[in-house]
């Protein structure tokens, strides 16, 4: 017998898949409903040796893909996400959806007060999912901060993007109202998305020039580095480029926002709990923008106009879950 293997009881009509040994003669199988049970290894009979079925890979020659559970269906909804899919009451199932068409190294662990686990990594390939592990509802308020970390990859040429990487602390009242149907597993779930804003494409040039920006043979690059961004980001375009004076108002709006996605970014990737943004006051285009974006991301626990003393609310606070 091995993990993996599909097993039935001898004096009973219980069926399930072996998935850990708890000592030489006693064995975890999972039954339908999700169920863990101890069964002595003698009360059990190998119906078959279904590891691959057990890890739901699809059915074709083995690759050395993934250290966690993989299934495949038809492409429904393009993005990455978390869904925590009901087993029962007291238990949920989480999984890593990769809808999209790329291969996603992954590595996913939990921070408990800076003491960090890894719980899952592997390749997920396009279309499909990785069952990571199952959580305990009653336990929602104990759950550690989830960190999943992605590397974008296809065979042949592609546009390199950057790696995504996600800290997520949950609320109970935003978490249990996220109900919706789980892409790919297509069953009611708790959703998060993780690529709202997809691992963007990286400019060859810039990424040239963090190459060679450090020296003493340093192999980090100042593109890829991630670090953590003041509390405060002043927007206004002064503050973020000297040619300001050549730029069109379209240009120097786009340059707000970019920095702006990115700043926003490193905050929720280092666990920032909140960021302030300086925009000014102006025509509110820049504002509007902002605030238009923050409204689409999960992330974000409340955005709110602030700091009406010091800027006469022309700045904006960012409260990240």
């Amino acid at each position: 017998m091995k993990v993996g293997d599909k097993v039935r009881t001898l004096h009973g009509n219980e069926e399930g898949t072996i998935v850990r040994f708890l000592d030489k003669n006693l064995v975890e199988v999972e039954i339908e409903d999700g169920f863990g049970i101890p069964v002595l290894k003698n009360e059990l009979v190998v119906v078959a040796s279904e590891e691959e079925d057990y890890f739901e890979r699809p059915e074709r020659p083995a690759k050395p893909r993934s250290m966690a559970d993989e299934t495949t269906a038809k492409p429904t909804q393009q993005g990455i996400y978390l869904a925590y899919v009901s087993i029962n009451d007291q238990q949920l199932s989480l999984h890593l959806v990769n809808a999209t068409d790329f291969e996603l190294p992954f590595s996913v662990g939990e921070d408990s007060n800076g003491n960090y686990q890894g719980i899952s990594a592997g390749v997920l390939a396009p279309q499909t999912t990785a069952k990571l592990k199952n959580m305990q509802v009653a336990e929602f308020d104990q759950w550690p901060t989830l960190v999943v970390q992605l590397i974008f990859h296809r065979t042949g040429y592609f546009t390199l993007r950057e790696p995504l990487q996600r800290k997520m602390r949950f609320k109970a009242n935003t978490f249990f109202k996220s109900k919706a149907t789980a892409p790919l597993l297509q069953k009611p779930a708790f959703v998060f998305r993780l690529d709202e804003q997809m691992g963007k494409p990286l400019d060859p040039d810039k990424l040239k020039e963090g190459m060679y920006a450090k020296r003493n043979n340093e192999s980090e690059t100042s593109m890829l580095r991630l670090e953590r961004p003041p509390r405060e980001v002043d927007l206004h375009i002064e503050k973020l480029t000297q040619k300001y004076d050549t730029m069109s108002n379209p240009e120097m709006l786009e340059l707000q926002l970019r920095t702006f996605e990115e700043k926003l970014d490193q905050a929720i990737a280092t666990g920032m709990d909140e960021i302030t943004f300086i925009h000014g006051i102006g025509s509110g285009v820049l504002r509007d923008s902002i605030h238009k974006k923050l409204s689409q991301i999960q992330n974000i626990q409340y955005f709110k106009d602030t700091m009406r003393d010091k800027f006469g609310y022309g700045a904006t606070l960012v409260r990240i879950k």
